[in-house]
């Protein structure tokens, strides 16, 4: 028989998180809740067969850049998974593009000038936190990445540190996120010095712990940690995510190589071209000037 079709676009998408939310894990059905409101509030008491592909369109478009990718991507799997089973007779999203935001649209990257300003922020946190941001600066780490170390994932033997696990949307995940995010990043002396200088606990296992022992969780430390710290060193505001940028722009300013490190980022060589262009573009300016010194050196000698 025919399935009974919501009578509402917020109906079918309570619909899709009830019974597609229990083939996912919690976090993605908490980030599908939470990419579906803007959805909501626009089409929500509209019938989905009255839902024309012109103004989904019209609506993507003027969703904000960060957000709009995934925003939209959300709905168009709910319009999709209702059709396939039957609860509306029509997809109206069906054909519209859907790219990732370009580079002009993206947050600027300000990764810090020196070590000196990450320490000077790291001196106005908790001593339980004052480690993250060298060690985030130090790895390159994404920040679901940082939060989710284990103390047994510095391995001092062998100089790496170890990138297992995850922790995201208040759910520990094991892997990475993507196929190359599970690696070892090898591990510097400034970040082994700040993680010895960490009051000790026997408590956890975690690496960066909370006060009670379990897994920091992001906006919390963003709002609550991370920005008063900021205003208190006297900083420019910087994103967590800016200490891996940090990490990346200084490699290559120091001309690693692509491949190298994109394999201890855990992303692609294209990623990095792509979100690093102009910190390339200097690289190529001072290679281009070693090349014509030494040929003018050449020169001079033949």
């Amino acid at each position: 028989p025919r399935a009974e079709r919501p009578a509402t676009v917020d109906a079918l998408l309570d619909l899709f998180l009830e019974k597609h939310g229990r083939t996912v894990d919690p976090a993605t059905k908490r980030n599908l809740t939470t990419q579906l409101k803007k959805a909501r509030s626009e089409f929500g008491t509209r019938h989905p067969g009255t839902l024309r592909r012109v103004e989904i369109e019209d609506w993507r478009q003027g969703l904000p850049p960060g957000s709009r990718h995934g925003v939209f991507r959300a709905f168009r799997q709910a319009l999709t998974w209702g059709e396939l089973r039957g609860y509306v007779e029509r997809n109206a999203s069906t054909g519209i593009k859907n790219p990732k935001r370009q580079r002009h649209e993206r947050r600027e990257v300000i990764p810090f000038e020196s070590w000196q300003d990450v320490r000077r922020l790291a001196a106005e946190l908790d001593p339980r936190f004052a480690a993250i941001p060298i060690v985030a600066v130090g790895t390159g780490l994404r920040p679901e990445e940082l939060f989710g170390l284990h103390r047994s994932d510095v391995d001092r033997a062998a100089g790496i540190l170890r990138v297992e696990r995850r922790y995201t949307q208040r759910t520990l995940k094991q892997g990475g996120k993507t196929a190359g995010s599970v690696r070892a990043i090898p591990l510097r002396a400034v970040v082994l010095e700040a993680i010895d200088s960490m009051p000790r606990r026997i408590d956890t296992p975690i690496l960066f712990p909370s006060a009670r022992g379990g897994y920091i969780e992001s906006e919390k430390f963003r709002y609550r940690v991370w920005t008063p710290a900021f205003q208190a060193a006297g900083l420019e505001h910087r994103r967590l995510y800016d200490c891996r940028h940090t990490f990346a722009t200084w490699a290559i300013e120091q001309g690693i190589e692509l491949w190298y490190l994109a394999k201890i980022m855990g992303t692609s060589t294209t990623q990095l071209e792509d979100t690093y262009a102009r910190w390339l573009q200097r690289t190529d300016d001072r290679l281009r000037a070693a090349f014509d010194a030494y040929d003018r050196k050449e020169a001079t000698n033949g």
